[in-house]
């Protein structure tokens, strides 16, 4: 039996949840930000348009950002096997729930998840007031711009008339902490679990990946599937190079025998 075989027949005795990461949705054309060729390894003032500080200074920004919003093939992405392979393999019983720093939305399979599904870093389908918090599907900011609004705002009723917020999309950006209700949420999943099976992440991004350390302090099994060196490669982890949607699929063949 070979180091993979072993690997799936394992975590087929396991329950599971699963932490993901930007390698799970390049398979859906969706560009990952910091391996060899992200996009903010090759442009690092890219990253510089995501602080949220720039964001609400500068009208000229966010009708740029708007309008990139109109074309941009992310928000048309469809979810990859290995998005459906989860999917099935917690609708069978055996993935506890997932766990994702992606915004993409693609776990978001169906309308309705029948499994916990913690986006810690929200989810681009949704705007964001950035004064009264209210969040909205993406679609009707998108529909007001291609109508010529080119810097919508909150159209929410408050106390003094309407809101007239700066809205967003629904998400985390530099300047802005992970909501701690997201991580207490995410610990909580996890401790019900027998292992942590890490997709397509190179676990740098804080404080999402210290999911991982906890994992590895309640003494979860944690196994991390990535395609190159991750951070925690020396800390403990079963580190497995592969690509995610072959083994998801393998994973998947055998979850429902």
């Amino acid at each position: 039996m070979t180091d993979f075989e072993q690997l799936i027949g394992r975590l087929r005795r396991s329950t599971m949840v699963a932490f993901t990461g930007a390698g799970l949705s390049t398979a859906a054309g969706i560009p990952d930000y910091r391996g060899p060729e992200g996009v903010w390894t090759k442009n690092p003032a890219a990253a510089k348009l995501s602080r949220v500080s720039q964001y609400r200074d500068d009208s000229d920004l966010r009708r740029q950002i708007w309008h990139d919003r109109l074309t941009n093939p992310l928000y048309r992405a469809a979810p990859t096997p290995g998005h459906r392979h989860l999917d099935a393999i917690a609708r069978n019983g055996q993935l506890l729930g997932i766990v994702t720093q992606n915004v993409d939305g693609l776990h978001r399979i169906e309308d309705i998840t029948p499994y916990p599904l913690i986006e810690l870093h929200g989810c681009i389908h949704e705007t964001r007031c950035l004064n009264c918090g209210e969040t909205q599907p993406m679609p009707q900011a998108l529909s007001r711009v291609a109508n010529g609004d080119l810097d919508p705002r909150c159209q929410a009723r408050a106390s003094t008339g309407v809101c007239n917020g700066i809205l967003t999309s629904n998400t985390v950006t530099f300047g802005e902490p992970v909501p701690p209700t997201r991580i207490d949420q995410a610990k909580a999943l996890i401790a019900q679990a027998d292992a942590l099976l890490v997709i397509g992440s190179t676990l740098s991004v804080n404080p999402a990946a210290r999911l991982v350390a906890y994992a590895l302090e309640i003494a979860s099994t944690v196994v991390v599937i990535n395609q190159g060196p991750t951070r925690y490669d020396d800390r403990g982890v079963i580190k497995y190079n592969a690509d995610c949607q072959h083994f998801l699929g393998a994973l998947a063949a055998l979850a429902v025998h």
